[in-house]
């Protein structure tokens, strides 16, 4: 597999990430891995949903009305022609399974899962499943 050479630098996102308050529906762990693809690509895959909904209860609505986190986050990464991977590399995102969380993360520097939790990033070291995950890049 080749090296990803990404636009954007990944350590400085995820510091912005780690700094900035969790805000449902403007920043959480979906809108981070959206922001992480805007900031790589110019084009904002949760565009759609953004500033949508505030609440935990109008957040569970969103979901429920796109099938669930995993449904989400694969229409996001279709809309804007991220590729599926089998091998995620450090500033790739995906659909992770924890034992007590299902979360959009993106794959660090550190192959540890990055997820937006609280007012930071929650490092998670080794997830009970990686549900699906992407390419930050666009090439096939």
């Amino acid at each position: 597999m080749g090296v990803h050479h990404l636009p954007a630098d990944l350590p400085a996102f995820l510091i912005h990430a780690q700094r900035q308050p969790f805000v449902l529906g403007q920043f959480d762990c979906s809108l981070v891995i959206a922001d992480w693809w805007l900031a790589n690509h110019g084009v904002d895959p949760a565009a759609d949903i953004r500033g949508t909904y505030s609440s935990q209860a109008e957040c569970n609505a969103l979901l429920r009305q796109h099938g669930g986190l995993p449904r989400l986050i694969a229409r996001m990464a279709r809309r804007v022609g991220a590729v599926r991977t089998a091998d995620p590399q450090p500033g790739d995102f995906a659909i992770i399974r924890a034992p007590t969380l299902w979360a959009a993360a993106i794959r660090t520097p550190t192959c540890r899962w990055a997820v937006k939790e609280g007012d930071g990033l929650t490092a998670i070291r080794s997830p009970l499943r990686v549900v699906a995950a992407w390419s930050i890049t666009k090439e096939n």
